[in-house]
């Protein structure tokens, strides 16, 4: 059986169980939980195992210190990782700890030693956009999210990894509707944000091979 994990903030946390979110009604109520049914729902021979990670309020920072102890020790075959938004967001949501935020070139230092640590494992990792659901280029935040997603795309081309691009399918889908619709907030998703997540994901390159017998 293979095994998944799942990880990151609060995007992927929403409830899971501890220490580990590792079957149904363990996942939490995330995008996680959506891939976990669907997968099941088409496929009742499915030979996968998905685990749940994530932690509420993370940055990459954060990640990184329990990255051994909390991520890969469950050894799993893939590693699908979405961190950055918080790294964005304690920049500019308080303006008395905006110095804590993770810089780029500390998001980058920490990824790196994320992928390092997970490929000396045996663990294939796959990474995941942060995103923003801000059309405009200017904006700060949208502006710092960009940035930390050029360090994945780098990242994936030096490790020879996947990348899943969900800023841009959010980009696409909130130049027709209001980002209203997926969030609140422009961050957390509403069940819509978490469906679009999900089926992003599951039509990647990366669950295709996942899937493969």
């Amino acid at each position: 059986m293979k095994k998944v994990m799942f990880t990151g903030d609060s995007i992927t946390d929403c409830g899971r169980a501890r220490p580990l979110g590792d079957r149904a009604g363990y996942l939490g109520d995330s995008y996680v939980a959506n891939i976990f049914v669907q997968m099941w729902a088409k496929d009742p021979k499915a030979d996968v195992k998905i685990m749940n990670t994530a932690t509420s309020g993370d940055t990459s920072r954060q990640l990184r210190a329990r990255f051994d102890s909390e991520v890969i020790c469950y050894d799993a075959d893939y590693l699908f990782v979405m961190i950055g938004i918080n790294d964005c967001w304690r920049e500019f949501d308080d303006p008395v700890y905006a110095s804590d935020a993770p810089s780029v070139d500390e998001y980058r230092e920490n990824m790196t030693y994320m992928i390092e640590k997970a490929l000396e494992k045996g663990t294939k990792p796959v990474l995941v956009s942060p995103y923003f659901l801000e059309l405009s280029r200017e904006d700060p935040m949208r502006a710092k999210c960009d940035k930390l997603n050029g360090v994945l795309r780098e990242l994936a081309k030096k490790y020879s990894l996947y990348y899943i691009d969900v800023q841009s399918v959010f980009d696409e889908y909130i130049s027709v509707l209001s980002s209203y619709i997926v969030s609140g907030d422009r961050v957390h998703p509403k069940a819509i944000g978490k469906q679009v997540i999900a089926q992003t994901i599951m039509a990647s390159d990366a669950w295709a091979e996942v899937k493969k017998k």
